[in-house]
């Protein structure tokens, strides 16, 4: 759902790397920020072991206390009860080239550009020009 995108990409709590290595290994600058310290240097191990050390970076914080409005490519596997609170953190902070990939659960408010998978395995792209022109919240 980011082929053909380019800019800087950020994992919204990055458990252990794997988005953001994978990332990394296809061209992006990716940014994990994870709360769990253990997950973030483990990350940064497998980063390192991985060979991507130099365009994956791993930070301890809350996702409440980061800005994300330098990343135009963002990743979130949430839970529904934050994904409300979420879309209006990103609605104010992401520019208009943004695209966010929802895994799991879906925004309640946005309409996706594209959605693929079933069940469990479902993910959600979501383009920031549709829900900053008035395609989201009522």
């Amino acid at each position: 759902m980011l082929q053909c995108r380019s800019g800087p990409l950020v994992d919204i709590g990055s458990g252990d790397g794997r988005i953001v290595i994978a990332a990394a290994k296809e061209g992006f600058t990716a940014v994990g920020y994870e709360l769990n310290p253990w997950l973030v240097w483990y990350s940064r191990y497998r980063a390192w072991r991985e060979g991507v050390q130099a365009s994956a970076r791993f930070y301890i914080s809350d996702l409440w206390k980061v800005t994300f409005s330098q990343y135009s490519n963002v990743v979130i596997f949430g839970v529904p009860q934050m994904m409300a609170q979420l879309e209006e953190k990103l609605e104010l902070e992401l520019q208009g080239d943004a695209r966010v990939i929802a895994c799991r659960f879906p925004f309640p408010h946005w309409t996706p550009a594209q959605v693929t998978g079933e069940g469990i395995d479902t993910v959600w792209a979501y383009d920031a020009r549709s829900f900053r022109a008035g395609g989201g919240r009522p």
